[in-house]
């Protein structure tokens, strides 16, 4: 079964409205939320309130359990109406500027409850992550830190060929 919900003539661009549907397109209800509440766009915050009018609408009307939902249809269409405005311009000119319009269309469905995942770790590992390094000797202490504080070797410095001397001022 599925639940509709819709914003009609949004202000907003229906282009920029849809980079943000194809981010949440077939993900379940909570991360879809989780996605638009940290996406920086004007048009995450109006998504954001369409996927929560789907989620009331599947729980209220059709009865569904809000969990197990998951957007099928995210659909970003343009609206009929363009706002017209005028932006001037030198020389006795003028821009047009188009505020465009959208409507906003997300259907949620039920899908199957996902299995819990345990939170218990392996036995095996366990035991590895236990086991108690050996005691090292006191002799053989000194030798790994002499060994670890030996410093590299340098390299040699490149040599500047006579034209490179000269043209720097000369050696």
């Amino acid at each position: 079964m599925q639940a509709t919900a819709k914003a009609r003539y949004v202000r907003g661009s229906p282009r920029k409205a849809r980079l943000v549907i194809d981010a949440i397109r077939g993900k379940d209800v909570k991360e879809a939320l989780a996605i638009l509440k940290f996406t920086p766009n004007y048009a995450a915050r109006l998504i954001e309130k369409v996927v929560n009018s789907a989620v009331a609408n599947a729980e209220n009307n059709h009865k569904m359990d809000g969990e197990n939902l998951k957007i099928a249809v995210a659909l970003v269409d343009g609206g009929p109406n363009t706002m017209k405005r005028l932006r001037y311009a030198p020389m006795g000119r003028g821009f047009r500027i188009v505020k465009r319009m959208s409507h906003i269309t997300i259907v949620v469905e039920e899908t199957e409850p996902k299995p819990e995942k345990k939170g218990r770790r392996r036995a095996g590992a366990a035991r590895v992550a236990k086991a108690p390094k050996a005691p090292q000797k006191p002799a053989e202490a000194k030798e790994a830190k002499t060994e670890a504080a030996e410093p590299k070797p340098k390299r040699p410095r490149k040599k500047k060929s006579d034209g490179e001397a000269e043209a720097k001022g000369g050696e």
